[in-house]
């Protein structure tokens, strides 16, 4: 997220350096030839000239809990609101609550805090303590004390699982769990040596990766009708 709202950016990732550059406008060249003046637009890349109090921020995900629990579609704890403070061990909600419709959390879950001035970050829920419809209580830690004013949001995350089984999940959505079963069968059947059904689950794969991210974006176009189109 950036300030320069105007300015296309991009990124390059190099082992685990993330290189961020900024495409401005460059010079514009003509030639004259005899077909008549043709124009080029020179582009340049710049590293950005923002820092984090300046409005640049990165965010991206990354795969450090490769098993989790409980799969991804069941975690739907979620509660926003300016009414929510910390302190202590607990996270106080003095709105609508930690239990109502859709914000539903329980014992033992695993929550990121956003927006907050000094908590931001991942959490567990204890798996004794209090969890009811203003009150959630951490398995272990403390928060800064931070009185209620600001916008925050806690959502339920996958809680790892570190001594994974076949009861296991793999930490991705549905689509992209069955993407994985396909990549493996590629896999397999190229060390045996059947390249005609590796290519077939590599396309399977493929195909549903595909679907993943078209799953993603929702796009509606609407036209103002003329008085005399034809419907």
């Amino acid at each position: 997220m950036s300030s320069y709202v105007d300015r296309e950016w991009f990124y390059f990732l190099r082992g685990r350096e993330l290189l961020i550059y900024k495409l401005l406008g460059g010079s514009t060249s003509e030639r004259i030839t005899q077909a008549g003046v043709f124009k080029t637009q020179q582009n340049e890349l710049m590293y950005p000239d923002e820092n984090i109090e300046d409005g640049l921020r990165i965010e991206y995900t990354a795969l450090n809990e490769p098993f989790v629990s409980e799969e991804l579609e069941s975690t739907t704890g979620y509660a926003s609101g300016v009414t929510i403070s910390f302190s202590g061990s607990a996270i106080s909600d003095s709105g609508s609550g930690f239990a109502a419709t859709g914000a539903s959390f329980a014992q033992g879950d695993k929550i990121r805090v956003q927006g907050s001035s000094n908590n931001d970050g991942d959490y567990t829920l204890s798996s004794s303590g209090t969890v009811n419809s203003s009150t959630l209580t951490l398995a272990s830690g403390s928060f800064t004390t931070e009185s209620a004013g600001e916008r925050i949001t806690i959502t339920q995350i996958p809680l790892e699982d570190s001594s994974p089984s076949e009861t296991s999940h793999a930490n991705l959505n549905k689509m992209l769990s069955l993407a994985l079963v396909d990549y493996i069968k590629a896999m397999k059947y190229d060390e045996a040596g059947d390249i005609e059904r590796k290519e077939y689950y590599m396309k399977e794969f493929y195909g549903k990766l595909g679907d993943n991210e078209s799953n993603k974006r929702n796009v509606s176009m609407t036209f103002p009708s003329g008085p005399f189109a034809v419907r």
